[in-house]
């Protein structure tokens, strides 16, 4: 059993907690023998946290004893810790690259050869508090501004999203990680049958056939970024510079870890996000082609050819 927390504050959006533990009830679901995620909420001071609409929860006390026991842990940003109404404000439009993206932070150095978890560099963070709030995590990773960003730290690795679907795209981010994009990907069709949403770059339209899963951190650091970065050109020297390479040595590892070059990743995975979108039917072709970095929609039709033997007039049609 995989033991996951999800730290909470006042005024948290409950939005983001209730797919979450969705995403998490799905994922157990594919396991019918036995469950592989178990969820429990934390907060600074434990018992009731009341949501930012007053939809009160139960919660434990994050302290250092149950932060050792967990295999990875949420934190749900927090706008504004006193805002427990509802917010009747005009709503902004979100941003047109989408606001809910997952990105990679990092990795956080352990500070204590002695400390096992998964969670270990909040080791240091220990004996100056007895128990965690929010300033502690803010100390812990500076890095991400949690009045912002939903977190998601596992093996000292870092991911952050925002917004109200933060929740589902990192916990298929853990899943990704832990199990690969198998089982990923049937959970990502179970939830867009469920929720019919997405409708670009989301966490869900970038799951790949590239397995993160056992490679190096350099060549995962890479699949990342090229995931993120589909609409703008990505050249092998870029890639080179962000893995701390020469172009002939990234490529070579490239390689060796997925079985085809950097170039063909690129490639595969602008088609198979192309692909994702016009089986959805949500988007024109041309608007789609621009998301994925295509010159255009013939460009986009070659590439669907090459890799799938059918137009993409094809695939929206069955």
């Amino acid at each position: 059993m995989k033991k996951i927390g999800c730290f909470i504050s006042n005024g948290f959006n409950m939005l983001t907690l209730s797919r979450l533990s969705t995403a998490l009830d799905l994922a157990n679901s594919i396991r019918k023998q036995q469950k592989r995620y178990q969820l429990t909420l934390l907060s600074a001071d434990g018992g009731t946290i009341y949501s930012a609409c007053k939809i009160p929860v139960e919660s434990s006390i994050a302290n250092f004893k149950t932060l050792c026991s967990l295999n990875s842990m949420f934190i749900m940003e927090n706008p504004q810790e006193s805002c427990l109404f509802w917010n009747t404000s005009p709503c902004q439009p979100s941003p047109a690259d989408g606001s809910h993206k997952v990105k990679y932070v990092g990795k956080q150095q352990t500070t204590s050869s002695e400390w096992t978890s998964p969670l270990s560099f909040l080791a240091a963070f220990e004996k100056k508090e007895v128990r965690y709030q929010l300033s502690t995590f803010s100390q812990a990773i500076p890095n991400v501004n949690l009045k912002k960003e939903s977190v998601l730290l596992l093996n000292n690795h870092i991911w952050a999203a925002s917004g109200n679907w933060a929740g589902i795209d990192l916990t298929l981010t853990i899943i990704e990680e832990e199990s690969g994009p198998g089982t990923t990907m049937q959970l990502m069709n179970i939830i867009e049958r469920m929720f019919d949403k997405y409708v670009n770059n989301s966490q869900l339209t970038v799951l790949q056939n590239f397995s993160c899963h056992g490679n190096s951190e350099r060549i995962n650091l890479s699949l990342r970024y090229i995931r993120e970065h589909l609409r703008n050109t990505v050249t092998i020297t870029q890639l080179a510079e962000l893995t701390h390479l020469s172009p002939r040595q990234f490529s070579r590892l490239f390689k060796e870890e997925t079985g085809t070059s950097p170039a063909k990743a690129v490639a595969q995975m602008r088609a198979e996000v192309a692909r994702q979108h016009v089986i959805q039917a949500r988007l024109s072709l041309e608007k789609i082609a621009s998301l994925c970095g295509f010159s255009g929609t013939k460009s986009m039709r070659r590439a669907f050819l090459k890799f799938y033997g059918e137009s993409p007039g094809h695939f929206r049609s069955k």
